[in-house]
C-alpha cells in the first residue's frame, strides 16, 4: 500500500514539474548605434542608441508571437524614432538606452518590465513600460489586455465596443484600489503631487502593469508623475494587487 501511495506521489511531483515550463531565453534582440556627428571634430557631439529586448525560443508555446512584438518594436524605433532624435540633437551628446527585466515566466504568462533612459542637453529622464503576454492565447504583435487577464473579456473577443466597456470598468476599479493604497501610506506618499482626480490623467491601468513571478498584476506610475523630487534613477512607483483581490471587487 505504501508503495502505491509513493508511486502516486512521484507522479504528482512529476506533473507539477511538467507544468513549470518557462520560455527558454536566447540571445537578446539587440541594436547598438554610435554616431559622431562630425568625424573631423570630436566636439561636435555623439549620438548613442543601445537597445536590448528579450528573444525567446520560437518553437516554444507563444514564443513566435512574443518575438514578433519585439521585432516590430525594435525595427520601428530604429526606423522612425532614432533618426528624429539624431536630427533633433545634432551637435550635442545625446543617448537612448533600453534595457529589460523578465518579471514573470511560466507556462501561462511571460511578462517584461522595460526601462528606457534618454539623455540630452534639454532633459534626462527614465521611462518604464510593462509588457504582458499570454502563452495560451498568443497574438502576434500585441500584448495581453487587462480585461482578458481579469477574465471579464474572452481571450478571442474582438468586439471593440465590448473591449472599451470592460477596459473602462477595469480601469475605474484599479484606480480606486491604487488611490486607497496611496491614502493608506502617508509616510511613503507624504510629498505626492497627485489627487484622486489627477490620478486619471497620468495612470492608465490597462497599459501600466506587468506581472510578478506568481502571475499577479503589479501596477505602476512614472515616478515623475507622483513626486516633485523624483530623480532620473528612481524606480517605478509600484502597487502590487493580487488577482484574487481584484476579482473579489469586480
Amino acid at each position: 500500500m505504501k508503495r502505491v501511495l509513493l508511486f502516486f506521489l512521484v507522479l504528482a511531483l512529476m506533473a507539477g514539474t511538467a507544468l513549470a515550463d518557462p520560455l527558454p531565453l536566447l540571445d537578446d534582440l539587440a541594436e547598438d548605434i554610435s554616431e559622431l556627428y562630425d568625424e573631423d571634430d570630436p566636439s561636435s557631439g555623439t549620438f548613442i542608441y543601445s537597445c536590448r529586448y528579450p528573444h525567446v525560443d520560437e518553437e516554444a508555446e507563444g514564443g513566435a508571437e512574443i518575438n514578433a512584438f519585439y521585432d516590430y518594436l525594435l525595427n520601428d524605433t530604429v526606423s522612425n524614432m532614432v533618426p528624429m532624435l539624431q536630427e533633433a540633437f545634432e551637435g550635442f551628446d545625446s543617448s537612448m538606452t533600453v534595457t529589460y527585466t523578465v518579471t514573470c515566466n511560466n507556462d501561462d504568462f511571460f511578462s517584461v518590465l522595460v526601462r528606457t533612459e534618454k539623455d540630452n542637453p534639454d532633459q534626462s529622464m527614465v521611462y518604464w513600460e510593462g509588457h504582458v503576454f499570454s502563452r495560451k492565447h498568443p497574438s502576434a504583435g500585441y500584448t495581453y489586455s487587462l480585461p482578458k487577464l481579469l477574465g471579464i473579456l474572452a481571450p478571442d473577443e474582438n468586439e471593440e465596443w465590448l473591449e472599451d466597456y470592460q477596459t473602462e470598468k477595469a480601469d475605474k476599479l484599479i484606480r480606486e484600489m491604487v488611490w486607497s493604497r496611496i491614502e493608506e501610506n502617508p509616510d511613503r506618499f507624504s510629498d505626492c503631487r497627485l489627487t484622486e482626480e489627477t490620478l486619471s490623467q497620468v495612470f492608465f491601468p490597462e497599459e501600466q502593469f506587468y506581472l510578478d513571478e506568481n502571475g499577479d498584476p503589479v501596477f505602476y506610475l512614472q515616478p515623475g508623475d507622483v513626486f516633485d523630487d523624483a530623480s532620473e534613477e528612481s524606480a517605478p512607483v509600484t502597487f502590487a494587487v493580487p488577482l484574487d483581490e481584484i476579482l473579489d471587487e469586480l
